[in-house]
C-alpha cells in the first residue's frame, strides 16, 4: 500500500481521497484502505445535518495547519468516499504529515 496513491495534484493545490467513518468514538486517522487509493479516518460526528463533513473539514484543517478555507469537499457530500481540496500545499508537503502507513 502506498500512501501518495490517496493524493493527487490539483491546479489549486492537492486532493485526498477518504473514506470515512461518522459516529465514531474518537476522530482519528484510521490508515489506509485495503487497496490504498484512500485514507480511512474515524469522524466522531454524527451524520446528521453535514456535521460529519464539518468535522472532516476541521479535523484535516487541523491536522495539516491549514486554513480552514485552504480545505473543501469537492465531492462526496452525502456518501463515505469523499475527495477533499488542500488548496496551497503539493502532495509531498500533505504525504509528510500523514501518519505512517501500517505495514
Amino acid at each position: 500500500m502506498n500512501p501518495s496513491s490517496a493524493l493527487r495534484d490539483h491546479p489549486e493545490g492537492c486532493t485526498l481521497s477518504v473514506r470515512v467513518q461518522p459516529g465514531a468514538r474518537k476522530t482519528a486517522f484510521l490508515g489506509l484502505s485495503a487497496d490504498g487509493a484512500r485514507w480511512r479516518i474515524a469522524i466522531a460526528a454524527p451524520p446528521v445535518e453535514n456535521a460529519a463533513n464539518h468535522a472532516l473539514l476541521r479535523f484535516l484543517s487541523d491536522h495539516f495547519a491549514l486554513s480552514r478555507a485552504s480545505v473543501r469537499l469537492l465531492s462526496g457530500e452525502h456518501g463515505r468516499d469523499k475527495v477533499i481540496l488542500l488548496r496551497g500545499v503539493r502532495p509531498h508537503q500533505i504525504l509528510a504529515l500523514l501518519p505512517a502507513a501500517p505495514r
